[in-house]
């Protein structure tokens, strides 16, 4: 049977709201999920609920646990390999990117970039875990593709939950930010193979933490050079001489 229009919104309600909750760690993960529980904490009955998990466990947010439901519990081997396709997209939309996108693209990238400073200054983890993702999508946007952009958003619904080990160790926030400068600086270059090394190290350091070994970073001649220095003005213009 089709559910009823009002069924249906209600279900797309609870979905969005479980959702922004499993990504800002409200719900952790292994956090059982009981439809009881859920409904009176979103509101309605058990059936949009039920509805709601059953798109969670498709997108692989939420595990069956038992007869009842969890939120996704990520092993090192998860990890790997859901960073193993991660590392290809990312590394294509960076490519893409720099090979397509306009100055005016690039210069609204490294405002996005700086407007992170308050919120790494707060230490505030869960705010900074969404901008991380929203900084990674805009690449993708800026790629010119939207079927790789569609792929980057769904992708990092499990980032999200994956990347907060990260971000919560000590000076996570700054590596991370860190991080993001270095790449950035490469695509003001549009340096391909720098910016692609540096999103490889970006992807597999995350992948080194959950193994607890560290991965080596790449050289990059000018991890110094401030970003206002590299905007794109200035940039690098391929040319015969």
């Amino acid at each position: 049977m089709t559910p009823r229009p009002a069924s249906a919104q209600l279900s797309g309600q609870i979905y969005e709201h479980l959702k922004a909750d499993i990504a800002a760690l409200r719900l952790k993960p292994g956090d059982p999920l009981q439809e009881l529980e859920l409904a009176a904490r979103y509101g309605g009955s058990r059936t949009p609920v039920r509805e709601a998990l059953g798109r969670l466990l498709q997108e692989g947010l939420v595990m069956r646990a038992g007869r009842g439901y969890a939120v996704t519990t990520f092993a090192p081997e998860d990890v790997r390999q859901l960073y193993e396709i991660r590392e290809a997209l990312e590394k294509m939309a960076i490519r893409l990117a720099i090979e397509r996108a306009t100055d005016d693209q690039l210069s609204a990238l490294v405002a996005e970039v700086d407007s992170h400073q308050p919120v790494i200054e707060r230490g505030d983890v869960a705010s900074f875990n969404h901008l991380d993702s929203a900084f990674h999508i805009s690449i993708a946007r800026i790629s010119g593709n939207p079927l790789l952009e569609e792929a980057m958003q769904q992708l990092h619904d499990k980032v999200k939950i994956i990347r907060n080990r990260e971000l919560s160790r000590h000076q996570g926030l700054l590596n991370a930010m860190a991080d993001h400068r270095r790449i950035l600086g490469a695509m003001l270059r549009r340096d391909i193979a720098i910016a692609e090394a540096e999103m490889r190290y970006h992807v597999r350091s995350v992948v080194a933490l959950y193994y607890g070994y560290k991965e080596p970073r790449p050289p990059n001649p000018l991890t110094e050079v401030p970003l206002a220095d590299l905007r794109p003005p200035d940039l690098l213009r391929h040319s015969d001489s």
